[in-house]
């Protein structure tokens, strides 16, 4: 992964600069940045309907209450990533779950049906594409969003429509949009990729987040797909450069109590507009991410790889298991399977995780060997978890 690289403490001094410039960029002369303007200029602050308000409204009336709401999109465009035939047919595995949910789409009467047996616990929240932003603070113009088809990037060759890196920059201030409305008067919110329970049916009629207790009090809860890698993994840098399918953090699904969201997406369009201030493409929200990470201390606990799928202690557990391969079907473990699609065993199943902070420096691989390897390969070549 390319990086801008500075030393520690001239990094910590220019991301402030850049951030508080980012924010209140009116007038700049470069393209890039002149339309990155305050919330309080004309950066646009999306307004529920009064229906959406009073559906709301009448949950919270009723009492309705869960512990965990989790927030989703599904948006209709052509030129998308995948066509809409699979994001609906994955829409069929994530939404059938039994969860609070709060859905973001502009083809809300294809999502209806599938939260049918769910309507207690469902708000759909119709909108344009065009509305969704990446902040409360800062508004990224149209012509910006074109110009990210001239930066350099991972997804450069593919040419795919603009609305779809909208989507995932705005995922944050999707999630906190539902935080705002809070229908269901719930203490933990999630964000969840719309496709993050594809193949996987199994799912359906049940409670996924059964543990929303192993969200930390004061930190977003995000795990890690693959271990460290050494001259990769860098943290001097001013921001971290995207390159497909290379970033340590996947962004399908993330969480986090309803008081940090807030913060959390402060500090991410911070990120954005440094990612703006230096010509970086956004089109990666995962790179943004790590980014957002790196550079705010506190503010994230990464679910570590070496120390839960596979080899969880049973005493450990907030549920008891019987055995080390019950053991390993609980944490979620499977060979060959996506590591991108994790998240929701970690809430299925509960555990005492050991996280990671990336701003607190990127240990060597001598001081966290299990930071940089947590996989080896057994004598068949298929990549197993260390134990």
């Amino acid at each position: 992964m390319n990086r801008r690289k500075l030393s520690s403490r001239n990094r910590s001094i220019t991301a402030a600069i850049l951030a508080v410039i980012g924010i209140f960029a009116v007038c700049s002369p470069n393209r890039n940045t002149r339309s990155l303007r305050s919330n309080t200029r004309d950066a646009m602050k999306f307004k529920f309907s009064e229906e959406t308000l009073q559906q709301a409204a009448d949950f919270q009336q009723q009492g309705q209450k869960f512990n965990s709401t989790i927030a989703t999109a599904l948006f209709e465009f052509e030129n998308s990533k995948h066509p809409i035939e699979a994001y609906i047919d994955w829409s069929k595995d994530s939404l059938c779950i039994n969860d609070a949910m709060v859905i973001f789409t502009n083809v809300p009467e294809k999502i209806a049906p599938l939260r049918a047996h769910a309507l207690d616990r469902t708000v759909i929240v119709p909108m344009q594409i065009t509305n969704v932003q990446v902040g409360d603070n800062i508004h990224i113009s149209e012509e910006q969003w074109e110009l990210q088809n001239e930066i350099k990037s991972s997804y450069k060759p593919f040419d795919f429509n603009i609305n779809l890196f909208r989507v995932w920059a705005g995922k944050s201030w999707l999630a906190t949009q539902a935080v705002h409305l809070n229908p269901f008067d719930s203490e933990v919110y999630h964000w969840m990729d719309i496709g993050h329970f594809r193949g996987t049916s199994h799912f359906c009629g049940e409670t996924v987040v059964r543990h929303p207790e192993i969200v930390p009090q004061d930190s977003m809860l995000m795990f890690m797909r693959r271990g460290l890698k050494p001259g990769i993994d860098n943290p001097e840098s001013v921001v971290v450069e995207d390159m497909f399918r290379m970033t340590y953090i996947p962004g399908g699904w993330i969480a986090g109590r309803a008081h940090v969201w807030p913060t959390f997406l402060q500090r991410f369009e911070e990120t954005i507009a440094m990612y703006f201030l230096t010509g970086v493409s956004i089109v990666e929200d995962q790179a943004i991410l790590e980014s957002t990470c790196i550079r705010n201390k506190g503010l994230c606990s990464l679910v570590r790889l070496d120390n839960h799928l596979g080899y969880v202690d049973p005493s450990e557990q907030f549920e008891q298991c019987f055995s080390e391969q019950e053991c390993k079907e609980r944490a979620g473990w499977r060979q060959g399977v996506n590591r991108f699609f994790h998240m929701k065993y970690y809430f299925w199943h509960g555990g005492n995780f050991r996280f990671w902070d990336p701003s607190t420096g990127f240990p060597t691989e001598d001081e966290d060997f299990g930071l940089y390897h947590p996989y080896e390969v057994d004598s068949s070549g298929v990549e197993a978890i260390k134990q």
